[in-house]
């Protein structure tokens, strides 16, 4: 317990630290005034990171059950999006999303310590779990992408451009990143919603109707906005608010649904 106490308090404070850097570099409009080391930023995400899952897995599984309370998987989820984040920073300079995912990966990673009403699961169903938080996180980062590049295409017309936003990749890779993140997100959230389906005894019982709506609701924003995409072409602005709107959707079904199960019913 100390063990997990002490690495939350340093995950935290290195994503806040991280967190902080990069909003520098979002308000400075020279690059110069910055002390930036791209490797020893990657590191600080790494080690913090790390720290995150050691903090969080002592509380996530047990030899017969995954905890699902609400602080352990809003951890989960934003340490999936860190390390989804680190991966595509391997081929493209994604790092500056950070500025979304670390701040809430800060704020999850000492959540685990405040009360809450357990809530487990058998193993049986963590493929529906871990298929669904993936898809959380997975969408997140479309989300994030989606307004760095409605925020950066404004400012590219304004000619307004902060150091920041000169550091991003162009405008159509950010855009391509970005339908990438959608396309492996609505793969995982289909087979979580079918998943779900085969796994629960019944998805429209009164506990779970709020998620099952809302999910369902989502994956639809989500598949429209693709085939237009893909058959129609659609993009730019567009792109954003159906991404946008989307993960709003996603969020609701499990949050909202917590809300409504703790306070309300």
């Amino acid at each position: 317990m100390l063990i997990g106490t002490v690495a939350a308090i340093v995950s935290s404070l290195l994503y806040f630290y991280i967190s902080y850097i990069l909003w520098n570099k979002l308000a400075s409009t020279n690059s110069a005034s910055i002390a930036w080391s791209r490797s020893r930023f990657l590191w600080y995400v790494i080690i913090a990171a790390t720290l995150q899952l050691v903090s969080f897995s002592g509380f996530l599984v047990n030899t017969q059950f995954i905890n699902l309370d609400l602080s352990i998987v809003l951890s989960l989820i934003t340490w999936l999006s860190v390390i989804t984040l680190l991966t595509t920073n391997l081929k493209q300079s994604t790092e500056n999303l950070g500025i979304f995912i670390f701040p809430f990966a800060g704020l999850t990673t000492i959540l685990i310590f405040l009360p809450s009403e357990t809530e487990i699961i058998t193993i049986e169903l963590a493929s529906h779990v871990l298929l669904s938080i993936g898809a959380y996180s997975i969408m997140g980062l479309a989300s994030a992408q989606a307004i760095l590049y409605s925020v950066q295409e404004k400012k590219f017309r304004q000619k307004k451009l902060t150091t920041l936003f000169k550091s991003l990749p162009p405008l159509q890779v950010m855009e391509s990143i970005m339908i990438q993140f959608l396309a492996i997100g609505f793969i995982l959230l289909t087979l979580s919603l079918i998943t779900g389906f085969i796994f629960l005894e019944d998805m429209f019982a009164q506990h779970l109707v709020h998620k099952t709506f809302f999910a369902i609701l989502s994956w639809l924003v989500y598949g429209i906005f693709l085939t237009g995409h893909y058959k129609f072409g659609w993009r730019g602005q567009i792109a954003t608010k159906f991404t946008i709107w989307a993960y709003f959707l996603l969020v609701i079904s499990y949050i909202g649904t917590q809300i409504i199960l703790m306070y309300i019913i």
